[in-house]
């Protein structure tokens, strides 16, 4: 873990910049308008800030020398309406640059969600991936996510703009102490600076080893508690996930002790208050420096004024900026750091984004067909899942006819469900072919082959949003068409008596959310299923936790709503798809057997009829 979180002291200042392009680059990708306004907003109150300097100036050095009460009235009430339109712009553009930044955080961090609905399913859950969401998870759990870069770009803009305007606004007054002459004032200020340099440059070092020694520390502590900050930070949802366990058990103790007194340990506190010490030293180091130079700037200006080498207007003038420029030097010391810190924090999410798909993506167009003509086979199909050296399908081979009712029985761990994969091409095999109308179907466009199939995994999984859109699965979907669905599949009663029919949330994550059974939900995964009319329908043992009776009729119903469509039923309990006219038996990653359920018993010794045997107890209550 330490090695994902380096921090700013361990990296080179030309990495730092990279990161930050790279970061700046996506923001500015999602809503191109944020920095401009940002800088815009900064531009506008720092000159408006150093015009008010120079006001000050004039008038000092108007009244000095006798000027007149109509010059000034004229001069300042110009500067004075030009500082009000200055100043309501640049309130106008922070307030359009900060109403931007909720609707740019939710953008920034649906990349990532988006490059995983992209991502080869198989890649989602490789090593590769797993450390990175990992990194993603702590990189971003410590801080206030992409705000902490807003915060810090904001800050580091600001203090930039107003060290430009410093020097922009004190260089002329500069320009004329220097034609002043005394040397031995300016080789004093230049002794000051490099004493100032020095306390800056320790300054900086000690606030590295604070951000280090704190990130090191915070990330101990989520070693020691892996849901700190995760398992709370989701509230209600977590309560109400949780919460029966936590009463049942009385867990109250444990959930307190790691959610509440971890980081209280004598040594948790000991090694925090060592820590709070490199910022106090970085501190005191930093408030040095600007004092030291600043008083050594007043001090010289106020000799220079005496001896009338400069105008009052002048030494005003001067100091303003003096003030400024080494108050911003100070705080870029700070501020970039921290930016550099907070975008370290973001690079997990780059390299998550710039993860490349290793599927090959074809380009051949499906042919839609209005007779369903499409044939499947696997023709010699070996495939191991990733990191497993043994095969899940090995030398396998299978033909789906058109509108037949094709049931998979085998065992756990047969290769059944591994088959749906293939087919669904979330994986592809390691060796052999699977063709659709006699074409790989790598050939073929992704998105388009997809359609070709409705799967009911066992799995399954509902979304907390209406019911209608968890029937389409989309945001826009025929009502009329949802609710004929879920009649078909058994969910009519229940549908009676949703209060917004299928406008109905699903679930207590929103507060008039309803709660749906077990069983109910697998008919909505059914009604998702028929909803999308494809020409192949997949039901993957989505019934598994059911009695075998009540799994035989939601197979047999269901196989009354595909009618003429091409099924494929897998199960591990035989008596659920004996209507299939076609069964095959699959066994260590093969199949062993095809035929229908009264052929598959004649044969004796084949495995078909020992499974039977097995668990022909449950089959008399069928």
């Amino acid at each position: 873990m330490k090695e994902v979180s380096d921090l700013t002291s361990r990296l080179p200042l030309k990495q730092h910049l990279r990161n930050t392009k790279t970061v700046i680059k996506t923001v500015n990708r999602l809503d191109p308008r944020w920095l401009p306004l940002c800088a815009a907003g900064h531009l506008l109150g720092v000159a408006n800030g150093y015009l008010a300097l120079i006001l000050s100036a004039y008038i000092l050095d108007a009244l000095g020398r006798g000027g007149g009460f109509q010059e000034v009235f004229r001069v300042t009430a110009i500067f004075c309406g030009v500082m009000f339109l200055l100043e309501n712009a640049a309130s106008w553009l922070r307030l359009r640059a900060e109403a931007k930044q909720t609707p740019l955080y939710v953008r920034y961090h649906a990349l990532t969600e988006e490059k995983m609905l992209d991502m080869d399913y198989a890649r989602i859950n490789s090593p590769e991936c797993e450390i990175l969401k990992r990194r993603i998870q702590e990189d971003l759990n410590w801080s206030a996510g992409l705000f902490s870069v807003f915060g810090s770009v904001d800050n580091t803009l600001r203090s930039f703009l107003n060290l430009i305007g410093a020097v922009a606004v004190g260089l002329p007054v500069m320009g004329v102490m220097l034609t002043a002459g005394h040397a031995g004032v300016w080789a004093t200020l230049l002794a000051a600076v490099a004493v100032s340099v020095v306390t800056t440059m320790l300054g900086s070092r000690y606030m590295a080893l604070f951000n280090q020694r704190l990130n090191g520390f915070t990330d101990g502590m989520e070693e020691r508690v892996p849901f700190l900050g995760w398992a709370f930070a989701n509230g209600e949802r977590f309560q109400y996930q949780n919460g029966k366990d936590v009463r049942i058990y009385r867990a109250y103790g444990l959930m307190k002790r790691y959610a509440l007194d971890n980081g209280e340990r004598p040594e948790d506190m000991a090694e925090y208050r060592k820590i709070s010490g490199y910022r106090g030293k970085s501190g005191f180091c930093q408030v040095a420096s600007a004092q030291l130079l600043e008083g050594m700037a007043y001090i010289i200006v106020g000799l220079l004024a005496l001896a009338g080498s400069v105008t009052l207007g002048n030494v005003l003038r001067f100091a303003g900026c003096i003030r400024n420029l080494f108050g911003e030097l100070d705080a870029l010391t700070k501020t970039v750091p921290e930016l550099f810190l907070n975008i370290r924090k973001h690079m997990s999410t780059m390299e998550f984004l710039e993860l490349e798909n290793e599927m090959h993506r074809g380009s051949l167009p499906v042919e839609k067909r209005s007779d369903g003509e499409y044939r499947i086979e696997f023709r010699n199909v070996s495939f191991r899942y990733p990191g497993s050296e043994d095969y899940a399908l090995r030398n396998f081979s299978l033909k789906l006819k058109v509108g037949e009712k094709l049931a998979i029985v085998g065992m756990n761990g047969s290769g059944k469900t591994t088959m749906i994969k293939l087919l669904c091409r979330l994986y592809d095999p390691q060796e052999g072919e699977i063709l659709l109308n006699g074409v790989d179907i790598r050939k073929f466009r992704q998105e388009e082959y997809l359609k070709l199939f409705s799967v009911v995994f066992q799995d399954f999984k509902l979304f907390s949003l209406p019911l209608g859109e968890n029937v389409a699965a989309d945001c826009h979907y025929d009502g009329e068409k949802a609710e004929k669905c879920l009649q078909e599949a058994g969910f009519a009663e229940r549908l009676n008596r949703m209060p917004e029919g299928v406008d109905t949330y699903l679930y207590k994550d929103y507060e008039d959310g309803v709660e749906v059974s077990g069983g109910e939900a697998q008919k909505i995964a059914i009604a998702r299923a028929v909803y999308k009319e494809a020409p192949f329908v997949l039901l993957d043992e989505p019934t598994a936790a059911l009695d075998p009776v009540s799994e035989y009729e939601i197979y047999r119903d269901f196989d009354r709503i595909v009618g003429g469509k091409t099924a494929v039923y897998i199960s591990h309990r035989l008596s659920s798809c004996r209507f299939c006219g076609r069964i095959a038996v699959f066994h260590e990653g093969r199949v062993v057997q095809t035929g229908s359920h009264e052929e598959l018993l004649r044969e004796e010794g084949g495995k078909y009829r020992e499974l039977w045997d097995a668990q022909a107890q449950y089959y008399r209550e069928a």
